[in-house]
Formats: C-alpha cells, structure tokens, sequence
C-alpha cells in the first residue's frame, strides 16, 4: 500500500529533524514523514562513536534557531548533541511522522500526477549495504509526495576512506577507522598512532592521550588548528538575565558575525591570520617544538576547512607529553608499528586511519524527472538548496566555512515560504531553470572546499554557476537576505499537474497536428505549421488573452490551399515572455524572425483577430514588405468601446484580481466570445482556464491591458496613429465584423471602414467576437475569395513597366 504525504523528508540528522519541526512550525496544514535509514535519529552524531566526539563549531549556531542551547558548553559532546536532537523531535511533537529503518534509494518524479513516488527499503540493524552478499531480503515500501527534502549529507554511512597502506594485514596489534569504533576498544595504557591531521584527527589524540601510553598524530601535511574557546563567557553573562530565547539569538548573532569576520580575514589578508594562528601555537607549545613543520600548511587558511581545538585541548596534550605530531609519510605498516619515509619508525598498539570520508550525495538515491534519470553530477544548483530542472525538490548542504545547521535552516525555511505561495496561487510544482548564459558560462563543484574527502569525488557533486542564484557564497548574510528576503520567483517555473518543468507545456499544448516549439532571437515560442510546404503561407495571429487554438477550424479548412501558419504571441499561452514589459510593438517585433526561422521570405497574407489585427497592423507597418495581405477579423484599432472586463484590466489593484485563475471566470469569458452559446465547449474552457493558471500569460494580458487601454477605453493616441500608417500604405485589407460582439462591438467597423476607405468589409450575423471560429466555413470562403482576387492584382504589379 502507497502511503502519501505532502512533503517526504529524507534523513533523521540536524538537518531533517530541523526541516519537519521547520515545516510544522510554519505551515501547519502540511503532511509529512520523515524517513531514516539507520535504526536511531542524530545522523552524523550517532553514527560516530569515537573518544571525544564533538561539534567543531559552536552550538548556538550548530543548534536550531527555534530552540535555544542552554548547556554551559558551547563546544558540545557527541552525547550533548545527540540528547538536543531527541529533545527537539519529542518536544516539536515528531515521533509519529518518524520512520526509522527507511533506506531510500529512488524518486520519480510525474507531470502527469505533479508527485514524487518515493521507493524506501526496510533495513535491518546496522548500516545498509546493497552490495553486501550476505545482505538479507528487504521490504520494499512505496511513498508518494508533493515535495521530496533530502537531508542526507554528503558522505557514506557505510564506510570511511581507507586509503590501501602496504603492511596492514601484518599488523600485530588493532586497526580502526573512527567512522566506525568498536564499543569494547580499549586503548588504555597503549601506544596509538592517529593517522591524519583533520578535525577528527586532532579530536581524537587529546581524548586518547587522557588514558594511553602516548598518542602520535601523524600527518603527511599539515592542518591550520584554532584554539577556540570551550565555554561562550557571553552567553554565560546572559544566562538567567535575559530570556532563553533572546539570549540566544544575541549569542547567535555575535557568533555569526565573528566567524564570518575570521573567514574574511583569512581570505582578504592569509599572511595576517598565519600570524595570529602561528603566534597562538608558539604561546600554547612547548619551547622548541617545530610549528614551521607540524603547523604550517602549504595552502591557504581556509582553503579546507580550519580545526577548532576547544580551550587548546591538543596542545595542552603535547605540552604535556603524552602526546605529538609526527610529519612524514608512510612507507608500510610493520607487525609492530609504522616505517616512515624518512626512515623513522612509530611503534604503536593502536592505529587509527583518520583519513576522511567517501562522498555519496543523497544518500545514494536516484533521480527521474518523467522517466529521464537525473545525473546529479551534471545538473546546476539553485541558491545552492534546489536543482535546475527537477521539480519539488530540494537538497541540504551545509556551510563548509560556518555552523552546517544555519544553512539548513535558511534551507527548511525557504521550502516552507515556497510551499505556501505555491498554495496561494495554486501551482503544483516548481522548478528551477537556468538561464542559458548561467549553463553555458564556468562551472564549478557545489562545494568548493579543497579538501582531500572532496577533491577524491568532486566530479560526482553537483555544479554551480558564476552568479546568484546559481552560485553558493558561503556567506551566511548574503544567504539569509537570498533565501529569507529574496525574490521567490527568479530563475525559477511555477507550474500545475500535467505540465512539464522543463518547458512548462501540458502534454495537450503539443497535440495539435503540426505544433511545435521554436526559438526565436532567444525567446521561446509554441507555433502550428500545417498545409503544404510548397504552398503560400499565411499567417494567422490571436487576440488578447487567447492563443493559437483561436485558429484551429481555419488551419483545417485554409490548408488544402495555403502553408498555415499560426503561433500563441510573446508570453500568451505556451510562448515565453519577451524581456521587459509587454507591448504591441514588442509582440509585432517577433514576427519578422519568426518567419525567417520558418524559412519564409516572401510577402505574406498576416489574418489578426482582435489584438491580433492590431498586432497585424503595426507589423505591416513596420515592415510593409513582409505582409502581402491584411485580414481584420473583429480588430483592436478603430474604436474607443471595449467590454468591461477588459476596461477594468487597465485598473492594476482591480486586474490583479481578475486575472486570478477561476475556472468559473474562465467560463464567462469563453461564453461572452460567442453568439452560439454552444461554443462554449467544456474543452475551450477547460483550455481558458489552463492558460490563465500560467503566470506569464496572466502577466502579458495585464501589461497590454494597460498599455492600450484605460478604464474609460481604448487609448486613442496608438489608434490614430497606427491606423494612419496602415492608410498610407498599398497593402490590400478587408475588415470583417460580427454583428453580436460584445467585447469590441459592432459599431467599430464603421470607423474601421471610415479610416482605411480602401478597405473592403464583410459582415457575419448572428456572430461574436470570434468569426473565424463561429461562421468557420463562411470565414474560409471569404478568405479565399479575398485573397484569389487579390492574387492576379500582385502579379500584375509585379510585371515591369512597357
């Protein structure tokens, strides 16, 4: 049986645990579960085990914003930490939407139904394993959901990086790799060797150092270490003086703020934070230990992530002598120790391979979008938390420079601001879409850290682009004002059930016989081409707020004879927007680079309904030589009267009302198209109301509403003067008319025929708005008629002179 929830949040670590109690906070209503391949909560912190586990950042921003830490530590213990999570899963109210023992491994998205289907496997204990041969039968468990929020990580659960050391089945003694400890270790009284030289690293040999013999950390180059601070002496000034909840926040920020100023000096001014760091071993060292060897890396601080060491922990343990730092490199392990290259040899007991993780993003879970897999790999990042193309989904990456949870929960909080716009105006998915000059421009891995756990599997990260939002800044300012204040809307596609995010087009934009997509000068358009190649070709444009399916009785009839041709105008329907704000002299623009796409060259007959004649017109205009013939059906352009509606849409407050998808307005404005009521199919409103859900064609009615009209009508001063144009001009026009069209009423042909006295026109009875589609037969008659007659004409004012 499919379980469905509204929202499916992968892993049960800080980041899940913060994303659910994040969704429940700010959007109630909402469904989730949260599903966890392990058979405890806590992520990276119940995985490791090791001596001394800890967090290397501080918790006031390594906790939740929601709940303050309260524990004097501000350098907290695995155990500490763990018992936050716990806290905060039973005091958010959680346990019922965990799932513990819930290895995903797949998500396919759907168009057709805008749901994820999330396929999760029942694990037993331990970690999971799908290549492990003695792997024991699993149950396979179906979810479905609207949003997929992977919180995962980055890396393996199921094994660390250990690097293949000659000698190592010689040894006589234990060897360990700190991802996965053994409980019953005991290292007291014995020599061990910490191989490596990162935060684990110089986690692990002060904690050992308390009970062994002696700790060496070997490393075979060295890592900048920080002392920091065990305790926050502010916070503990604030204790019980203020509010736990605002003392926390004022810790927070004091915190953030500093580590974002040691991130900027250390990239602004390296040589400056050399020196303090420097001058901070030497203080904290014995005398004549060598710093320039053992604590002076060749590369820039924070380049790889900088090691905090709480109140000087692993220099006190040199110091003290229970422990050093070797720096040399391996050459095998022997039954009792380690030879080194130098020719050196370290006895050992114990030797610990701190030698990073394996990367695995999301957990090893694949991707579909429609069938087509996603290769992560190969797919750009959206404000550093989404991927380009993939709908409903985000990915919790944490900073590499900073706490990972204030990530996370910019993160959690942005998938909550989106879920709730995507309800207010009723969208179903959203995706992000890169900009072609994003794509195309220099790419880079998402996380650019230049440590060896990423440098080892960079290629399998996900890229980003050379700008916001394609680029992640590791900037925790920049970021809150991105994700929390930012504009939810950029680079991205809203859409409803049934469309593609890749190109926004439900499967029916496509159905019609001869429909297709075409770029044109960087702007994407949906246009029909049917008839003969060989024949003429005509074209066809609608009106305001319509789209090329206005055309399809003609593109029937028109095509024994002519190449028909129609397209749904810049932003209407399924055509992208133009850049800027919509005009008639920006849609007519288009038209001349959509024929020479289509191959055409010639003069052709340009047949306009409504703002399409005026669209027509100012063509021809600007391009006499481009149009052979015009046919007005119902045209904007002569007349002042225009229905209500459309007088209220040049009203912004009012438009911005009316232009909100409903399917019942959708039915009235069909109906109000036609004197045949029965024209008002099931099927045209059905496709009024598809379109009127896409906001860009929302967007373009309303700008051309306003640039062509006010509340008391249509604007006179582009009427007379693109009338004028067209009466100068030696184009052939006929001007037809329904008699019964209540949206540009009937009486404008008489000034239709007044202002273009050269025009010839045609009356259809009992009609509306829309001839073309109400008198379809009468209409291709006429048209033909026209055009044959006009034919012969052109021929003859094409043969020279004499």
């Amino acid at each position: 049986m499919t379980e469905h929830v509204d929202v499916l949040i992968v892993g049960a670590g800080l980041s899940g645990v913060g994303a659910a109690a994040h969704l429940k906070r700010d959007c109630p209503g909402k469904s989730f579960v949260i599903l966890e391949s392990r058979g405890a909560v806590g992520g990276t912190w119940d995985l490791f085990r090791y001596p001394g586990i800890r967090s290397d950042s501080d918790m006031y921003t390594l906790g939740y914003s929601f709940r303050p830490w309260t524990d004097a530590k501000a350098i907290a213990d695995g155990d500490s930490i763990r018992h936050y999570i716990t806290s905060t899963i039973a005091d958010e109210g959680l346990e019922s939407q965990l799932r513990l023992n819930h290895r995903v491994i797949s998500a396919e998205w759907s168009s057709d139904t805008a749901l994820w289907t999330v396929t999760a496997l029942r694990t037993a204990g331990g970690e999971y394993r799908a290549d492990a041969p003695d792997a024991p039968p699993t149950e396979t468990i179906t979810f479905t959901c609207s949003f997929l929020s992977v919180c995962s990580g980055y890396y393996r659960y199921d094994e660390g990086f250990s690097p293949v050391i000659p000698g190592a089945d010689s040894f006589a003694g234990t060897i360990v790799h700190p991802q996965h400890w053994p409980a019953d270790l005991d290292f007291a009284g014995k020599r061990a060797v910490v191989v490596g030289s990162g935060a684990t690293a110089v986690t692990l040999v002060p904690s050992l150092a308390k009970t062994a013999k002696h700790v060496t950390m070997l490393q075979r180059s060295p890592t900048y270490i920080a002392p920091v601070p065990l305790r926050d002496h502010f916070a503990d000034r604030l204790r019980g003086r203020l509010p736990a909840q605002l003392a926390y926040n004022l810790v927070r920020v004091k915190n953030i703020g500093y580590s974002m100023f040691t991130y900027q000096l250390s990239r602004r001014r390296p040589e400056t934070m050399k020196a303090i760091l420097r001058k901070s071993a030497v203080a904290k060292l014995p005398a004549g230990f060598d710093v320039d060897t053992h604590l002076s890396p060749s590369y820039e601080p924070w380049d790889q992530r900088l090691c905090a060491i709480p109140n000087g922990d692993l220099y006190r343990a040199i110091s003290s002598g229970n422990a050093d730092i070797v720096t040399d490199r391996i050459e095998k392990i022997t039954p009792t120790g380690i030879d080194l290259v130098s020719g050196a040899k370290l006895d050992a007991d114990i030797i610990v391979t701190a030698t990073g993780l394996n990367l695995l993003v999301m957990g090893g879970m694949s991707l579909s979008v429609d069938g087509r897999p996603v290769d992560v790999s190969k797919t750009l990042t959206y404000k550093g938390m989404m991927l380009a193309g993939v709908p409903n989904f985000s990915l919790t990456i944490g900073y590499t420079n900073a706490s990972w949870t204030l990530k996370a929960d910019l993160v959690a909080r942005y998938v909550c601001r989106l879920l709730r716009y995507m309800d207010r105006h009723d969208y179903q998915f959203v995706a992000p879409k890169a900009p072609a000059s994003v794509s195309a421009g220099h790419l880079v891995p998402l996380i650019d850290l230049q440590a060896g756990y990423i440098l080892r599997d960079v290629d399998a990260l996900p890229k980003q682009g050379e700008r916001s939002p394609w680029r992640l800044h590791q900037n925790y300012v920049r970021d809150f004002r991105l994700l929390r204040a930012g504009h939810i809307t950029d680079d991205v596609r809203f859409g409803r059930r049934g469309e593609s995010p890749a190109t926004g087009l439900t499967e029916s934009a496509l159905d019609l016989p001869g429909t297709a997509m075409i770029t044109v000068n960087g702007t994407r358009l949906r246009y029909r081409d049917t008839g003969s190649s060989s024949a003429s070709p005509i074209l066809l444009i609608h009106g305001i707020g319509q789209s090329l399916d206005d055309f399809t009785e003609q593109h029937a009839l028109l095509g024994d004879r002519y190449r028909v041709i129609s397209l749904d105008l810049p932003g209407f329907a399924y055509s992208a927007r133009l850049p800027g704000t919509a005009t008639l002299d920006k849609l007519a623009s288009v038209l001349p680079g959509f024929l020479d796409a289509l191959g055409i060259s010639e003069p052709v007959p340009v047949v306009g309904n409504s703002l399409g004649g005026a669209v027509a017109m100012t063509f021809a205009v600007a391009h006499p030589e481009r149009v052979a013939d015009l046919v007005l059906a119902d045209s904007a352009g002569f007349g002042s009267e225009v229905t209500m509606v459309l007088r209220l849409l040049a009203v912004k407050p009012l438009a911005t009302l009316l232009m909100r998808p409903n399917a019942q307005n959708s039915a009235r404005t069909v109906q109000s198209l036609f004197y045949d009521k029965s024209l008002a199919t099931d099927a045209r409103i059905a496709h009024a109301f598809a379109i009127s859900r896409r906001r860009s064609h929302a967007a373009t009615t309303l700008d051309l509403a306003h640039d062509l009209g006010t509340f008391r009508g249509v604007r006179p001063e582009w009427r007379q003067s693109l009338v004028a144009g067209v009466r100068r001009l030696d184009i052939p026009t006929l001007v037809v008319w329904g008699d019964h069209d209540h949206v540009l009423p009937f009486i404008h042909l008489a000034a239709a025929a007044e202002a273009l006295p050269n025009a010839e026109t045609h009356v259809f009875t009992n009609t509306g708005h829309m001839p073309q589609i109400e008198r379809a037969d009468e209409f291709a008659a006429l048209l033909h008629d026209f055009l044959d007659r006009r034919v012969p004409a052109r021929d003859a004012s094409a043969l020279p002179a004499g």
